[in-house]
C-alpha cells in the first residue's frame, strides 16, 4: 500500500479520515503501471475531487488526461480483439460536480481512445451526494452517452425485473443492462429472466431437472 492518501489535494466534504493529497507525477506513473480503478479515475475526473493547479487539473480537458493516458495505455497492450469497457460517473449528484455533459464528453474521448463500451453509474465522490433513487437511475445518462457519444452502452442502477431490463435495451437507451443487488438476492436471475421473457436457455446438467420444461413446480413462482 502507499505511505500516503493520494489523488486529491484537501477538500471539505470528506466526511472521515485523512485528506488525500495530490499525487505526484512519478506516483500517478506507478499507480497507473501497477493497477488503476474506477474510483481512482473518478477522482481525477470529478471537479469535486480534482483540486489539482497543474495540467491534470482545471477544466475537464485536465481533468480527463491522466484517465485518458491509462485508457491509451491499457487499450495498447490489449489484443486488438479484446473489447475494453470503463465505468463512468453519468453525474456526481453534488452541486458543482460533474454532469451528464461532462460524462458524454469523456466518453467520446475514451472511444477516441479505443475504449469500446462504457458503464454508467453515478454518484459516490461525496457524502453529499443525493441521487435520485428510482427505477432506471442512471438510464437517462446512459441514454444521453450513447446518443451524443456514438459508443456502445451500458448502465446499472435499480435495475431489478426482466421485462424492466428488456425494455431498456429494446428501446434503444443502452446497448446493456448490469446487475448487482437484483443477482445477489436471486443467483439465477438470468434463468429466471429467460423464462419470463420466453426463452429457453442452457443449463449445466446439474441443472437440467429444474429447467421450466421438465419441471412444473416453474410455473407456480409468482
Amino acid at each position: 500500500m502507499l505511505g500516503r492518501p493520494l489523488l486529491r489535494r484537501r477538500f471539505r466534504s470528506a466526511p472521515i479520515g485523512r485528506c488525500p493529497l495530490d499525487m505526484s507525477l512519478a506516483e500517478m506513473e506507478r499507480v497507473g503501471d501497477a493497477f488503476v480503478g474506477a474510483a481512482i479515475i473518478h477522482s481525477f475526473l470529478s471537479p469535486v475531487s480534482n483540486k489539482r493547479s497543474d495540467g491534470y487539473g482545471g477544466s475537464l480537458p485536465g481533468r480527463m488526461r491522466y484517465p485518458l493516458e491509462i485508457a491509451h495505455a491499457v487499450r495498447a497492450v490489449m489484443p486488438r480483439g479484446m473489447p475494453l469497457g470503463a465505468r463512468i460517473t453519468g453525474n456526481d449528484w453534488v452541486e458543482g460536480g460533474l454532469t451528464p455533459d461532462d460524462a458524454a464528453a469523456f466518453a467520446r474521448a475514451l472511444k477516441a481512445a479505443g475504449v469500446d463500451f462504457v458503464c454508467i453509474s453515478s454518484g459516490g465522490i461525496s457524502a453529499e451526494a443525493r441521487p435520485t433513487l428510482v427505477a432506471n437511475t442512471n438510464v437517462q445518462f446512459a441514454e444521453k452517452v450513447k446518443r451524443e457519444a456514438g459508443i456502445v452502452t451500458r448502465t446499472v442502477g435499480l435495475i431489478a425485473a426482466p421485462k424492466q431490463a428488456e425494455a431498456i435495451v429494446a428501446e434503444g437507451k443502452a446497448d446493456m443492462v448490469a446487475l448487482a443487488r437484483a443477482m445477489l438476492d436471486d443467483p439465477h436471475w438470468g434463468w429466471h429472466a429467460a423464462h419470463v421473457l420466453g426463452v429457453e436457455i442452457a443449463r449445466p446438467k446439474q441443472y437440467q431437472r429444474a429447467a421450466p420444461k421438465v419441471w412444473v413446480g416453474a410455473t407456480f413462482r409468482n
